[in-house]
């Protein structure tokens, strides 16, 4: 059985004692999907690896599970734009069971007047949608559009894939965007907000576009930096800056990743949790085995990285670590529903379905947001709605649907109560707010669970919940991620933390597999 027939489930291969009799070549700590792309390309080059994951389970955020029967959910990763082409291509994903549905319209919001707009990828269609409630808006939100294509263009296509390798410095950014002071700007230092009000006026826009920037993030519309996450998200080049959803659901792309990493040779074991890494020898399991290896490769962030080194980390990786931001905003609310929910300002009566629904009241609600949660106030009143079932029923069983809600923002801690006591009353809260622009939603939920910071950080291991192990902001990316090599010797990183940033990109992980065979090579 392959490793998408199983869901991920591949169990131990072999006894413990066997896994821990050999001596591999390379190790890699945590099953997600950079790590399995790390292994795959490790083992394509001849190399012994050994993938341990803790879980019983493949994929880390991008996996599947079942919480109610017959609804296959991605509880984490939920759609893909950023998956880089190289490593579907290089790697076959296609021949493994890869594909992807694109959405269109990619966003659609609706107001408390009864209108709305969508953002669709075909540019006449998009310049008349906007002109339908704002006419004057037209040439803005067109530049504003073409603003973050010459940065896709500049960064991913045109002279160099920049996040393929070691990622340029702050003054080879500048080089590649010579001559467009503007978008190195939105690059390094404007606020989503600054961009958005810019360059166009309509607060419906305003509305539509500034969620963008602020996405998995621990920072308001207004903070500086946050057009940089908007401008992290629309450089994909899989399919042009679009998205959309894997068919059978995100947990596909580990799978198929695990089944080439098995086809060239790499073990897979689930089951088994790393209790400590002794760089330079291999890593200690919860059992009290030893594993010999020459390399490990860590998909785990730097944090827990670094908390199962044995041996003496140096201060300023230490510092390093320590000074990471990882504290998640986002609750996370799996539906499974037995209709589709009703929108009524919508135009069709699909066109939602068809969408990423933003849920919102504008820019200074959703600032005002962030700022109660800073005081460990949880408001989530800012959302992204999705319902990958419209597109591929495989997914739920017939007549059935899944609605994933993307809730910002709640605190890591909270100033009252706990996450165990008040978790279903902050579902409730964000369920409140989609309500508002469908009413019937709440009738149409069979099942549900909500899953807050505190929540994913148990299930997946992810340092303060965090999906992306780390802010996209500028002072957490390109030259200031983590590079794949660390300061402790025979010690890598392939997971969202290094380079190129935080989603399904997979290229963290060939990344950290270059590094390493560069390294052997001497």
């Amino acid at each position: 059985m392959s490793v998408q027939e199983s869901l991920g489930r591949v169990g131990l291969p072999m006894p413990v004692s066997e896994i821990a009799a050999r001596r591999w070549d390379v190790v890699v700590v945590g099953g997600g999907h950079n790590g399995l792309t790390a292994a795959a390309y490790l083992a394509r080059a001849g190399r012994s690896v050994l993938v341990l994951e803790a879980r019983e389970q493949l994929g880390g955020a991008a996996t599947l599970e079942e919480p109610f029967p017959g609804y296959l959910i991605s509880p984490c990763a939920y759609v893909v734009g950023l998956l880089h082409p190289l490593v579907v291509s290089e790697l076959d994903l296609r021949r493994h069971g890869f594909d992807v549905v694109l959405l269109d319209p990619s966003l659609w919001c609706p107001f408390e007047d009864g209108t709305s707009v969508a953002s669709w990828a075909d540019a006449d269609r998009a310049a008349a949608e906007i002109a339908a409630i704002s006419p004057s808006d037209v040439e803005g939100y067109l530049a504003y559009e073409a603003l973050f294509e010459r940065l896709r263009q500049a960064l991913r296509t045109r002279a160099r894939d920049t996040w393929v390798g070691p990622s340029p410095d702050r003054a080879e950014l500048a080089e590649l965007l010579k001559g467009d002071p503007e978008a190195l700007e939105v690059l390094l230092h404007r606020s989503i907000a600054d961009v958005v009000e810019e360059h166009v006026r309509d607060e419906r826009l305003r509305a539509l576009l500034h969620g963008q920037g602020v996405i998995g993030t621990w920072a308001g519309p207004r903070d500086p930096g946050t057009a940089a996450v908007h401008a992290m998200h629309s450089m994909g080049t899989l399919a042009d800056g679009r998205w959309g959803y894997v068919r059978g659901g995100t947990g596909r792309v580990s799978f198929a990743l695990a089944d080439a990493a098995v086809e060239h040779g790499a073990v897979l074991a689930c089951g088994v949790e790393v209790a400590a890494i002794e760089p330079g020898v291999g890593v200690r399991l919860a059992g009290g085995e030893l594993v010999r290896a020459t390399t490990v490769v860590s998909n785990a962030d730097p944090r827990r990285t670094t908390a199962l080194c044995t041996s003496d980390v140096p201060a300023a990786w230490t510092r390093r670590v320590a000074d990471w931001r990882s504290s998640s905003p986002v609750v996370k609310i799996n539906c499974a529903l037995s209709r589709l929910p009703t929108f009524p300002a919508a135009p069709e009566p699909n066109l939602p379905h068809r969408a990423m629904v933003t849920i919102t009241t504008g820019i200074d609600a959703t600032q005002a947001a962030f700022e109660r949660a800073c005081a460990g106030r949880p408001s989530p009143s800012w959302a992204e709605v999705y319902f990958p079932s419209y597109y591929d029923p495989s997914v739920t069983p017939a007549g059935g649907h899944i609605m994933s809600v993307f809730a910002q923002y709640v605190p890591y801690e909270l100033a009252e109560g706990t996450w165990e006591t008040r978790r279903e009353e902050i579902g409730d809260a964000a369920l409140a707010e989609v309500a508002r622009f469908a009413p019937d939603v709440l009738d149409c939920i069979v099942g549900r669970e909500v899953l807050g910071p505190l929540d994913v950080e148990a299930r997946i291991g992810l340092t303060g919940g965090h999906i992306f192990q780390g802010d996209c902001l500028p002072d957490q990316m390109w030259d200031r991620r983590f590079a794949p090599r660390t300061d402790v010797p025979g010690l890598y990183l392939c997971g969202a933390a290094t380079h190129p940033g935080g989603s399904v990109i997979g290229v963290n992980g060939r990344n950290a597999a270059m590094a390493v065979l560069a390294d052997a090579r001497g």
